[in-house]
């Protein structure tokens, strides 16, 4: 999401100062234009709208933002509005412990993600949940449900809540079902809160308390030496 130091659109596109969470660094930055519209161009032709290339100020990554032209303050000076980086941002996610299976499909999510195919999102969302259950045995759906329904219960979404994240991570598990609830960003928001829950409990935590006993054991063995 674009945020805007100074002036906010529509105004000219000299006065814009875009920045946001860089989609390279993931860190929140200004964006520095490199380059400019060609004013005679969008006025004589009558274009409305185009995308310009800007910088980001920490690590330079090229990010281009969509514009429409919203009026003209004179013959010189268009009003610019509507920006939108017109490139996918990808959500962070902590991979650590996670197996390749089931990262394979969470990064496939979250490239639905990046682009806004939200209910593509929710499908593969499903695909990696299989992934986790056919990697955990016969007992991982259950704690699945649980995990999902303890989240719900700690942010305080309620069970209505509750029963769409069951239906929509769980039902079929075998990829996309037209009679599923439509997913939008709101929800999508929420799916990818629960799979980063899911991953952690399950997989990332365990794997760093093993990690830390098997340091901690050799640690006590060195000091027997």
């Amino acid at each position: 999401m674009l945020r805007f130091y100074g002036p906010k659109p529509p105004d000219l596109f000299t006065r814009l100062r875009p920045g946001g969470v860089c989609p390279h660094c993931k860190q929140g930055a200004r964006y520095t234009a490199t380059t400019q519209p060609i004013v005679p161009v969008l006025h004589n032709d009558k274009i409305k709208a185009f995308v310009a290339s800007y910088a980001c100020e920490l690590c330079l990554g090229p990010i281009p933002i969509r514009w429409t032209v919203a009026g003209w303050k004179d013959a010189n000076n268009p009003q610019l509005g509507d920006p939108s980086v017109v490139m996918p941002s990808i959500a962070s996610f902590d991979f650590e412990h996670v197996p390749e299976l089931v990262r394979r499909e969470i990064e496939e999510s979250l490239a639905c993600l990046g682009v806004g195919a939200f209910n593509g999102f929710a499908a593969v969302c499903r695909r990696a949940i299989q992934a986790i259950c056919t990697d955990l045995g016969t007992a991982a759906t259950s704690k699945v449900k649980d995990q999902i329904k303890d989240m719900i219960q700690i942010t305080g979404l309620g069970s209505e809540w509750e029963e769409l994240a069951i239906q929509i991570m769980l039902s079929g598990h075998d990829g996309a079902h037209p009679h599923l609830p439509e997913v939008g960003s709101d929800r999508a928001a929420v799916l990818l809160s629960l799979m980063q829950d899911l991953t952690y409990q399950l997989y990332t935590r365990p794997g760093k308390v093993k990690a830390a006993a098997a340091l901690r054991a050799k640690a006590i063995q060195n000091d027997g030496l």
